[in-house]
């Protein structure tokens, strides 16, 4: 089955889903993978084709959806929720199949948030774009960062799955970073080859790392003295 194409990238393309894909691809599986889910709530049951149907056909009108293509496969989802077009603010999610592509499977989903990002601040007006991840995803989140997907906090015990229970990141992108990369750039996404080059040179003390160490003394020194009043 061949999808519509919906926005064009370097090395990806976006791609409207349909009914018919939601049900007879392997949309519905990327959701059944414990590699894949590791970090999602989903995976706990499984999923069906049925069942991608029916999350289709109530989110379709509600987020913008696309599937992701590496040009020859369809390997992953990424969509904008919670569009408010009055406040201007959105939410980012993606899932990546890396088992279709695991060698360019990180610059494909890298790319991916540009593209959407891109399309939600030019063509959609959005100002703002949240969203929130696993603290072991630390890597990724240091990618995004340079898409202007900046830090803005830790949710303490925000991911429960079984047994595990463990922080949450929350990120976001702003219009006005996104300006600033623009100014600096060429284009927001310039090419495959200059991102793997800034990727290379990014620091190996992640921000996030600081802010960790920050709420393990600082933080809890703080309200332990609180809470001692």
């Amino acid at each position: 089955m061949v999808l519509d194409i919906f926005i064009s990238g370097e090395n990806i393309d976006l791609c409207i889903p349909t009914k018919n894909f939601a049900l007879t691809s392997q949309w519905y599986s990327w959701f059944n993978d414990p590699k894949i889910t590791r970090f999602l709530a989903q995976g706990v049951f499984p999923n069906t084709p049925e069942q991608q149907v029916k999350f289709f056909e109530e989110e379709r009108f509600k987020r913008l959806l696309l599937i992701i293509s590496n040009k020859r496969e369809y390997m992953g989802v990424v969509s904008l929720s919670n569009i408010d077009l009055v406040s201007k603010a959105a939410e980012l999610a993606i899932v990546v199949d890396s088992g279709v592509d695991y060698k360019n499977a990180p610059m494909i989903a890298l790319e991916a948030v540009a593209r959407i990002s891109e399309h939600a601040f030019q063509v959609m007006g959005i100002r703002r774009i949240s969203a929130g991840q696993h603290h072991k995803l630390s890597g990724w989140q240091q990618r995004m960062e340079l898409l202007g997907y900046r830090v803005e906090g830790i949710k303490t015990n925000a991911f429960v799955k079984g047994s595990e229970v463990a922080n949450g990141v929350a990120i976001a992108a702003i219009y006005d970073d996104y300006l600033r990369i623009l100014q600096s750039r060429s284009s927001y996404w310039d090419s495959l080859a200059k991102m793997r080059e800034r990727i290379k040179k990014l620091p190996k003390r992640k921000f996030i790392d600081s802010l960790n160490d920050f709420f393990a003394v600082d933080r809890e020194n703080y309200y332990s003295s609180l809470h001692a009043l």
